[in-house]
């Protein structure tokens, strides 16, 4: 019989940097797998999704801006000139009714149009925010929220 000259620490050191190349290998491979799956659930998070029960609510009242709300600081323009102003530079459409204020969210183009005016709109709100799905000027004397 042939004698080895291997010692036990160095079978054991053997073993020891083998499991743990293993282990790092299958942390880096699951590390990989939920990112994946992250990066997947974060994008179906970003999109927006309206629930398809829940009805649209009515709003009522004046189309601005989420700086200026009610009342416009921007001397020599009209309401809608200073709405639009502000939110082309970086506001956000708002309707105010009184001492309520909410940020509009969906259709610029839609919104647009209505800058400085009394509207009806449908959406749903979400917080402080109004995901408006259709909008309309209200008639003199018509519904309040």
């Amino acid at each position: 019989m042939k004698k080895h000259s291997r010692s036990w620490p160095t079978l054991v050191g053997f073993f020891l940097l083998t499991t743990l190349a293993s282990s790092l290998v299958f942390a880096a491979m699951f590390a990989g797998v939920t990112a994946a799956i992250g990066d997947e659930s974060t994008r179906a998070a970003d999109e927006p999704q309206a629930d398809p029960i829940a009805p649209g609510q009515t709003f009522s009242g004046v189309v601005t801006d989420m700086r200026c709300g009610a009342r416009h600081t921007t001397e020599g323009k009209s309401a809608a000139e200073c709405a639009t102003t502000c939110v082309h530079n970086g506001s956000r459409y708002a309707i105010v009714d009184g001492d309520r204020k909410y940020e509009l969210a969906g259709e610029l183009r839609q919104i647009r149009e209505f800058a400085g005016q009394r509207v009806t709109l449908t959406g749903v709100l979400d917080g402080e925010t109004i995901q408006v799905t259709s909008a309309s000027l209200q008639a003199e004397g018509g519904p309040g929220r």
